[in-house]
């Protein structure tokens, strides 16, 4: 389902009607902000919402309206979404929300005077995290892969790639899933993207916590998980790497300076580490370190 379909009008009409617009087919983000125009993002250019010829702008007001569709208005229910800034809707397309942190006790509760909202949209393709596996199988063996980018470069939708490939391949699979972004569940526990025959998913699970229900009780081959944070989520990754299973991840970084400066202790873990650019695509594998040896790919396109 289009990630506008959550979206009340007339801002879900105007991006319907786009669906007839080549251009906007593999459309990356949707921003709003008070009192401004709304806008369509693109890797390399972006544009105004139009309706009749004319661009849609949102106020607070309808802000507001906006966040309270997205959320279902229960606040209640997405609280612990909300206090991290963002909130994920069935098909894994995440809202990031703008606005005024609401605090008690030093810790950030929710959000208020929301300012502006960024709907970026999920999207599954199918192919490059098959190539990518098979690839840095010749290099590593059966080994645990990290793959590291800055935001929009593609990590997720190429690890997502990657977990379809190994659980279609008879590999046990569960992904650890915080943000629902991977799966993308929906309503009934249906995934919105195909994550292969042998995957099973904790869905909204603390990596951590879930990192470790899936050694205890899962029997994994595999784990994967997106966006490693802190280092409780290293320790969950030893942890399971001592137990005797595979790891598939996903970290923000830049280049190999940035990775090392924060996790240099933690990177022994892993037999492979993949770093993605958005140049001249998102999912354009820049460079692949090995426990071993360092190679450098060049443009091996995700």
């Amino acid at each position: 389902m289009h990630a506008w379909q959550y979206l009340p009008n007339p801002w879900r009409q105007a991006l319907l009607d786009l669906a007839r617009d080549k251009r906007c087919s593999d459309l990356e983000e949707v921003r709003f902000r008070v009192d401004r125009p709304v806008y369509l993002y693109h890797s390399g250019w972006s544009v105004p919402l139009l309706i009749d010829g004319v661009a849609l702008s949102t106020s607070a007001v309808e802000l507001d309206r906006i966040v309270g569709v997205l959320i279902d208005h229960s606040l209640y229910a997405r609280v612990n979404e909300l206090r991290q800034g963002f909130v994920t809707l069935p098909g894994g397309h995440r809202v990031g929300i703008v606005g005024r942190a609401v605090s008690h006790h030093g810790q950030v509760e929710t959000i208020g005077r929301i300012s502006g909202i960024n709907l970026r949209v999920a999207r599954a393709v199918v192919g490059p995290g098959e190539v990518l596996t098979e690839h840095l199988t010749s290099l590593t063996g059966r080994g645990s892969w990290l793959l590291a980018s800055p935001p929009r470069a593609g990590k997720t939708t190429i690890l997502r790639d990657m977990v379809r490939f190994l659980g279609n391949q008879g590999w046990r699979v569960v992904v650890v899933d915080e943000r629902s972004e991977i799966a993308g569940y929906g309503g009934a526990g249906v995934p919105g993207f195909d994550l292969g025959l042998h995957t099973d998913v904790l869905d909204a699970w603390p990596k951590s916590e879930g990192i470790e229900v899936a050694v205890r009780t899962l029997g994994p081959d595999i784990i994967a998980v997106d966006e490693l944070g802190d280092a409780s989520d290293f320790d969950a990754i030893a942890a399971a790497r001592y137990a005797g299973v595979r790891v598939l991840a996903t970290v923000h970084a830049t280049n190999p300076d940035d990775l090392s400066m924060t996790w240099h202790k933690s990177l022994g873990m892993f037999d492979a580490l993949v770093y993605l650019t958005a140049h001249p695509n998102p999912g354009t594998v820049s460079r692949i370190d090995c426990r071993k040896e360092r190679l450098a790919v060049g443009e091996m396109r995700g």
